[in-house]
């Protein structure tokens, strides 16, 4: 509402007041609290106000000692919640424990020596490395895919679910011949090393029905081996690999070339109709299979040696490869001439020396040590690498297919998995190594593969249809190479001696020990003592285990003559790979053993392959009546239940899966 003129400057006069006024109230309060400011200095906005604290920790010196506290234990099952985590596919959380407990590391060194002109040396010891790995991959791809009336009965994919959990154990058992868990550093690693020993040089091959296997001891091991036979030619992988893996790979393409300059909006005002952005060949594709699991361990250590040694206990060396293959590969309306499947155990064993041949006319030059450095470890040495390395996929696929006119690719399989390990550990090298405990060195590998590929494939019209249901790789490759030769020798007096001294409570060697002729040439000599035991392990164990049974139905009346094309279905051509490589570098040496000495290699290779076809079937109603679903009643077993203990199942029953194709469909 409008107010007359006189109410309005009224109205004006009264606002300019109360505005007026509350200036003044607001200059009041900032002239009290100024005031009250400058009566407090304390308040000065420079200034820093005093905090009082304790340090719970006081800071101390450092030490490279390990304090280990055992926390509760951790499996992807409590996060996962599938099964077939079982705990045999973890490494032991002991040796955890057993690495840390110890004083491990709690080391002294020094060289006092008396002498006039002697120089007082220092040598750094050796420390202790542990590397604990644990891979698993787990891969649910059971696919369902409907372009026809739906009319198809399909299998449950969990009745070929339980046919790999039984292929699973049935691998186990043929692998238990040489099977074990792993050594534990610590205060019986030796004489559950020397068992050890004693039960792999009793190990008898497999005698599951149907298996075929070799088992191979001592200096009989070494050498190149593929599937028990000796060989000098080592298989190529990338000849053996399916031929689905290798038809796209084109040299011409991997030359270097300079790359031509790329539109980044090129394309994208293309519309539905173009499919230039889509590169499918001319006809019709199914991919069901074509999966690739691969293990690969790789481990260079060159981390302590000596030319030199001698061990008061005991020395075990032990070389171990067990390799298992097991496929079965049933396929139902396949040609008789479908490829092949391969599957392939190659282990090699060497051990190279590093002193030349002897030269007649060489001189020996240089005198005996004029001084020597020693350094001590007050307990166990240890070098361990356990990698553990686990792969499950379950690629259950389950098509009902009616070709259109245009080109067409439906991939539901060609998964890849892969677990992949590799390590260099550089350490110390002396002259002189002198052992108050035993001296263990266990090189081992296990790896097992266990495929399943029984596919169905059926068809409804006449259609020109192209079908590969075999040709899998099961691969595995292990190689274990020593560079340096070890020669041992009973116990020399005055090493006995020099090491019972360290054991009292010594800090340095005298000259009984120093100008030894084997020293001879060496200006100043680098002796490490170490009081407990000297252990080093590598082990390794690979799993691949893949289920691969798929069921796929074509339907199409006269599909060339309608759509001038032709259709491939690829339901095998998967590849599991286990490949495991331990390098050991050190020198030729000699060893001075007042204990036994427990010296042997192992190599073990079993395979168990099924690949008859047309087994018993169930009818599958689909679109025509001769349509037929394969269905293996039971996997070939034992004669007799195996000598160990129950296995525990290590698939997953649930097939569910967030994603129904989990794969590219165009």
């Amino acid at each position: 509402m409008l107010m007359d003129k006189m109410t309005e400057m009224v109205a004006h006069m009264v606002g300019i007041f109360q505005t007026t006024l509350e200036e003044e109230r607001m200059r009041e309060a900032y002239d009290k609290f100024k005031a009250l400011i400058a009566a407090n200095p304390e308040n000065d906005p420079l200034g820093t106000a005093g905090i009082t604290f304790t340090a719970k920790y006081a800071l101390e010196g450092f030490t490279p000692s390990l304090r280990y506290s055992d926390g509760p234990s951790f499996l992807p099952a409590s996060d996962v919640g599938y099964p077939f985590f079982a705990d045999g596919y973890f490494p032991d959380s002991s040796i955890a424990a057993a690495i840390a407990a110890g004083p491990v590391g709690q080391a002294t060194y020094g060289s006092p020596v008396s002498g006039p002109g002697r120089a007082t040396l220092s040598l750094e010891p050796p420390a202790s490395v542990a590397v604990i790995t644990a891979q698993h991959a787990y891969l649910t791809d059971n696919d369902l895919i409907i372009l026809g009336n739906g009319d198809t009965v399909f299998t449950d994919p969990n009745v070929f679910l339980e046919q790999l959990q039984n292929a699973q154990s049935i691998a186990l058992s043929i692998a238990a011949p040489v099977a074990s868990s792993m050594i534990t550093p610590g205060d019986t690693a030796g004489r559950d090393a020397i068992g050890l020993h004693d039960t792999l040089a009793s190990a008898q091959a497999s005698t599951v029905s149907g298996v075929t296997s070799e088992m191979i001891h001592g200096h009989d091991a070494s050498g190149l081996h593929i599937n028990g036979d000796l060989s000098e030619v080592a298989p190529v992988l990338e000849e053996l690999l399916p031929a689905f893996k290798t038809q796209d790979d084109d040299p011409a393409e991997t030359t270097l070339q300079d790359p031509a300059p790329i539109d980044p909006f090129e394309g994208l005002d293309a519309g539905y109709s173009d499919t230039s952005l889509i590169d499918i060949e001319d006809g019709h594709a199914v991919v069901t299979g074509a999966n690739l699991l691969v293990n690969e361990v790789v481990i260079n250590s060159a981390w302590l040696d000596a030319p030199v040694m001698s061990v008061m206990g005991d020395v075990i060396t032990l070389d171990v490869i067990s390799q298992v293959n097991m496929l079965m590969d049933r396929d139902s309306g396949m040609p008789s001439e479908n490829a092949a499947s391969v599957a392939i155990n190659a282990a090699s064993l060497l051990a190279i020396s590093t002193t030349p041949a002897p030269d007649a006319e060489a001189e020996v030059t240089g005198g005996l040590p004029s001084n020597w450095a020693v350094t001590r470890i007050d307990g166990d040495l240890i070098a361990v690498n356990q990698i553990t390395q686990f792969s499950f996929v379950t690629d259950y696929d389950s098509a009902e297919i009616s070709f259109g006119s245009a080109n067409t690719y439906i991939g539901m399989g060609d998964n890849s998995v892969l677990n992949l390990t590799d390590l260099s550990e550089l350490g110390f090298g002396y002259d002189l190594i002198m052992v108050g405990g035993d001296m263990i060195s266990l090189n081992w590998v296990s790896q097992i593969n266990v495929l399943i590929d029984n596919d169905a494939v059926t068809m409804s019209g006449a259609i020109s249809a192209s079908l590969s249901g075999g040709d899998n790789l099961l691969f595995n490759n292990a190689e274990i190479t020593s560079t340096g030769v070890d020669t041992y020798t009973d116990m020399q007096d005055n090493f006995a001696a020099a090491s019972d001294q360290f054991a009292d409570g010594a800090q340095t060697i005298n000259t009984s020990v120093a100008h030894d002729s084997v020293f001879e040439g060496i200006e100043i000599l680098r002796v490490l003592y170490i009081e407990g035991d000297l252990t080093t392990i590598n082990w390794v164990e690979q799993t691949n285990i893949l289920g691969d049974s798929d069921q796929v139905h074509l339907a199409m009346e006269n599909l060339e003559g309608s759509t001038g094309l032709s259709a491939t279905v690829t339901t095998g051509s998967n590849a599991t790979l286990n490949l495991a490589t331990i390098n050991e570098f050190g020198v030729d040496s000699v060893v001075s053993v007042q204990g036994e000495v427990y010296d042997d290699a192992l190599l073990y290779q079993a395979e168990l392959i099924d690949t008859d076809a047309d087994p018993l079937g169930v009818d599958m109603p689909a679109l025509a009546n001769e349509a037929v679903a394969f269905l293996a009643e039971d996997m070939m077993g034992p004669e007799s239940a195996p000598e160990d203990g129950a296995i525990v199942a290590t698939a997953s029953e649930s097939t569910a899966s967030s994603d129904v194709m989990q794969s590219m469909l165009a």
